[in-house]
């Protein structure tokens, strides 16, 4: 699963494919991968 977040809105949504169309601000396209701050840093 992927973390995707609208550059228009500022909508999360997690799915495996992006997303076409936002279904909070209509806007299209406007979907980027979001980066996971869980993976970031150092690891125990």
């Amino acid at each position: 699963m992927g973390r995707w977040i609208c550059t228009e809105c500022g909508l999360r949504k997690e799915s495996r494919c992006k997303p076409r169309k936002c279904p909070a601000c209509g806007e299209k396209d406007s979907f980027e991968k979001e980066e996971e701050e869980e993976t970031r840093g150092e690891k125990n």
